[in-house]
């Protein structure tokens, strides 16, 4: 394992004792190391919402994202049929390209017209990403996998690498266990303490680069060491949802004591797997729980919110704010699966999408119309709509049915749904 170093270099054994807890930095490492062991906290330790008081209010934490390699060799009837979905998915032709879709059990992953990188096949749901090799065994990987996050925070880390296990051999001859290509660990709390604030020289740190990120003149968090094996990110994740339109997040928040308008803050890192222990790099399943103790080193090894002292100049010995020290601790207590998340493999849009901004365009026409009752605009609208496609100046050569049958299925296949054709029947 190989950090970037600000202040000292740290050899490969260190690092790895401290990931796992063998050489505790501080009193809190040892407890998380006797945790792992089998044995317990010491009364009052457990994190919770309420202690440590006032530094922060934990409210989810656990894996975000995981990336998993298998090794091993696509099944060459399996590689036959991607190949001709992948050109399926080139085609111009709407049903040719609306059917590249390969069905598993009741997965329906879209193929994408192009491979990436050395993987000749990509594969998508709500799931799982799959990109595949068409290779022979022991090349390249037979796949790499990332695990969606909303399915992840549905059933957690252990129940998705299960899942995945039994889907890989679908695709070949998986020779091994999947192993870590890349996993991110997050915390998500609130706190009274303004975090864009805090000087530079507050952060202790292995990396030598800290981004702050700004939109519109708000600090919206800050990125330590972008780019490198290992790097963090701490920001406003509940502004982040205006974008990513994840608001299932919320009610897991509120269940632990979230009101909405507080800022949710994300401390979150990411490790690839050069920067990962070999302890870790072993068999995923293996390396779950060690995860809490990972997360030990790098809370407490690898960054770290200090507190200046005006008479020692040498940063390391700073001692630790307690804001930080209780965020360090917060996996001492294992992740739990969500209990009120359902991820479908479908990525259909909602009815909130559905039928609020779907309806923009009836709106419109009855704002220029100057109708205002439902049955009315609705007819008026539907036959404003046929003209529109079918008349001898229509914008397109496709009638009105020919035009939503192509938008029906081109978005059927983004949202990994299947269309049942009437000669289906």
């Amino acid at each position: 394992m190989k950090l970037e170093s600000q202040s000292q270099d740290v050899s490969n054994s260190q690092v790895v004792d401290a990931a796992l807890g063998r050489k505790s930095a501080s009193r809190d490492a040892g407890r998380a190391a006797r945790l792992a062991a089998g044995g317990t906290l010491e009364a009052g330790a457990k994190p919770s919402i309420t202690a440590p008081a006032n530094c922060i209010r934990p409210l989810r934490h656990g894996v975000d994202s995981v990336y998993l390699s298998y090794p091993g060799g696509i099944d060459r009837h399996v590689a036959v049929m991607l190949q001709e979905l992948k050109e399926m998915a080139q085609s111009i032709d709407d049903r040719d390209m609306a059917g590249a879709g390969y069905f598993n059990g009741d997965h329906n992953f879209m193929v994408s017209p192009r491979g990436r990188g050395r993987f000749a096949f990509v594969l998508e749901d709500n799931w799982f990403r799959l990109e595949l090799s068409n290779a022979s065994a022991n090349v390249l990987p037979l796949a790499h996998v990332q695990v969606r996050s909303e399915y992840l925070t549905a059933v957690g880390v252990e129940e998705a690498l299960s899942s995945l296990d039994a889907l890989i051999p679908e695709f070949g001859e998986a020779s091994g266990p999947g192993t870590l290509s890349r996993i991110d660990l997050f915390v998500d709390f609130t706190t009274d303490a303004d975090l864009t604030t805090l000087p530079g020289d507050h952060w202790v740190k292995r990396c030598r680069k800290r981004d702050i990120h700004e939109d519109r003149d708000y600090v919206t968090g800050m990125t330590f060491g972008a780019g490198n094996e290992v790097s963090a990110r701490l920001y406003d994740k509940t502004r982040e949802l205006l974008k990513s339109g994840k608001e299932y997040l919320k009610p897991l928040w509120a269940a632990e004591g979230w009101e909405e308008g507080q800022t949710v803050w994300r401390m979150e890192f990411q490790v690839r797997r050069e920067g990962l222990p070999d302890e870790l790099k072993g068999p995923a399943s293996d390396a779950v729980p060690l995860l809490g103790l990972l997360w030990r080193y790098l809370t407490t090894e690898w960054l770290r919110l200090a507190i200046p002292s005006g008479t020692d100049g040498t940063r390391t010995r700073w001692p630790v704010h307690p804001l930080w020290e209780a965020l360090a601790g917060v996996f001492d207590v294992p992740p739990e699966a969500a209990p009120l998340v359902r991820a479908t493999k479908t990525r259909a849009p909602g009815d909130d999408a559905i039928f609020k901004a779907g309806l923009w365009g009836l709106t419109s026409f009855m704002a220029r119309e100057g109708i205002t009752q439902l049955d009315h605009g609705l007819g008026e609208f539907i036959q404003a709509l046929q003209v529109y496609h079918d008349g001898p100046e229509a914008a397109e050569a496709r009638n009105l049915a020919q035009y939503l049958d192509k938008k029906a299925r081109a978005k059927a296949r983004r949202y990994n749904v299947r269309i049942k054709d009437h000669d289906e029947d």
